[in-house]
């Protein structure tokens, strides 16, 4: 309605639009029809999206640089574009580029397309404002009043009037028809990053990098509001295309703010979460239920107005997880509240369960039947490395003490010596064994010739 803005306010989130080719949207602009959105990146793609469904519909390499704006002349017939390395492009209605030409130097910061359709302005980082015919590709006009890079202009639109902005704070009005500003304006204390003319002209909206949105007054060259909401940099305007009653402004911190200019000063409605990264362009629907938005975030975003029972548009904004990821935040479990987990764990534990023997697989198993019968045990055979119990070993006059260690010395046989004997002697020698094993051997001399080197001894008696 004419006199409640508040209707046509869109502040409800609807969707989201991402490229592959993740680069930031700097640019974005509506179809004269409004079915359809046009978007420029920073990498010089062009990409349509459909304004029903959401969806992609074609992308194209539109430029050799990133593309920083783009107008449709009044007939809906021609857009015009502008990059970063100065070039400008004229596109048809099916986006065929039919023309291209040189306009600047430096980086294009703008176009306003003229009431008529036959001229348009281009303004970029060279200081300098052109007037170009649309048909012919020619350069009419060239505004030098501005004594820094020209960051913004627009065309007035009933009149031949134009209005462009300034790294020099400053806000000029020229008529087409001479180099010479009609008037300066100096109400900002930073660059100004945008100005807008309302629908019906009668209004001038001003954004800068002073945090404030002005509202200018063409009758009087007086400002008439200010509005300040903004945490950082006002980076993008946009007039309701029908009411002069409502304006959008979005920032550097991502924020976005509607504004009415017939009432307060305070915003009617803000979403400061509104994009990840800085608001680089908005456009209205020709129609005026949907609103566009190109962030640094490489997102392009819809927006609508607000249905009856809606109170805070805030809980439909995206969840802020990052640039593009999709993955779902991990709830840890929780810790356990008792302490009897902590008691059964670690040294704390009990002592494992001795292991199942084969009957009890087999009972446990169900098939005890089947399971083989147990062999029956063999009675153990004495071996000789039966350990000793106690001190000795025996009974009687047979028992032996532990250190007792004539068995060895009588166990232990010429074979074993490291000596070299000959054949003969060996002989003689295997006779005298059994004389030699028939004497007794006495424990105490056994003792000495263990402690002597035997070797030696054989020797002598060799």
């Amino acid at each position: 309605m004419p006199h409640n803005p508040y209707d046509g306010i869109c502040p409800r989130f609807v969707h989201a639009a991402v490229n592959k080719n993740r680069s930031p949207v700097h640019v974005v602009t509506w179809f004269p029809n409004g079915r359809r959105v046009l978007t420029g990146t920073l990498a010089g793609e062009m990409t349509i999206w459909s304004g029903l469904q959401f969806h992609s519909e074609n992308v194209m390499q539109a430029h050799n640089a990133g593309i920083k704006a783009m107008k449709w002349t009044p007939d809906e017939s021609v857009m015009v574009s502008g990059d970063q390395l100065g070039f400008i492009k004229l596109w048809d209605q099916y986006i065929y580029n039919f023309q291209t030409f040189q306009g600047h130097k430096d980086s294009v910061c703008d176009i306003a397309i003229a009431p008529t359709g036959e001229k348009f302005c281009s303004c970029a980082d060279d200081s300098h404002a052109k007037v170009w015919d649309l048909r012919t590709g020619d350069e009419e006009r060239a505004f030098t009043g501005h004594g820094w890079d020209v960051k913004c202009c627009a065309w007035h639109p009933l009149k031949g009037l134009v209005a462009t902005g300034s790294k020099d704070s400053q806000i000029k009005l020229w008529d087409p028809r001479a180099s010479e500003a009609i008037t300066t304006i100096f109400c900002h204390k930073n660059t100004v990053t945008q100005v807008a003319w309302s629908p019906s002209g009668s209004w001038l909206a001003s954004a800068s990098r002073d945090q404030l949105v002005m509202l200018l007054d063409i009758r009087t060259m007086s400002v008439r509001k200010v509005f300040k909401a903004h945490q950082k940099e006002v980076t993008s305007l946009c007039w309701h295309p029908e009411s002069d009653g409502l304006l959008a402004s979005g920032g550097y911190d991502g924020a976005l703010h509607f504004w009415g200019t017939m009432g307060s000063a305070l915003p009617i409605e803000s979403l400061p979460m509104a994009h990840e990264g800085p608001v680089w362009s908005l456009a209205w629907h020709p129609l005026g239920h949907l609103l566009v938005s190109g962030s640094n975030d490489y997102s392009t975003r819809f927006w609508s107005r607000g249905r009856p029972g809606d109170e805070n548009f805030e809980q439909f904004l995206p969840k802020r997880v990052g640039l593009g990821s999709a993955e779902t935040l991990t709830i840890p479990p929780t810790p356990p509240t008792s302490t009897d987990g902590v008691l059964k764990a670690g040294v704390l534990s009990a002592l494992p369960a001795p292991a199942p023997t084969p009957e009890l697989l087999s009972i446990l198993n169900g098939t005890l039947a089947l399971a083989p019968e147990p062999e029956p045990e063999k009675p153990e055979e004495p071996s000789d490395s039966t350990p000793m119990v106690g001190l000795s070993l025996g009974e009687g006059p047979n028992a032996k003490s532990v250190l007792d260690t004539a068995d060895f010395d009588a166990e232990e046989r010429p074979e074993k010596r490291l000596t070299k004997v000959e054949p003969e002697e060996k002989a003689l020698r295997t006779k005298a064994e059994p004389e030699a094993e028939a004497k007794p051997v006495k424990p105490v001399k056994t003792e000495e010739k263990a402690d002597k080197p035997t070797v030696v001894k054989v020797e002598e008696d060799a």
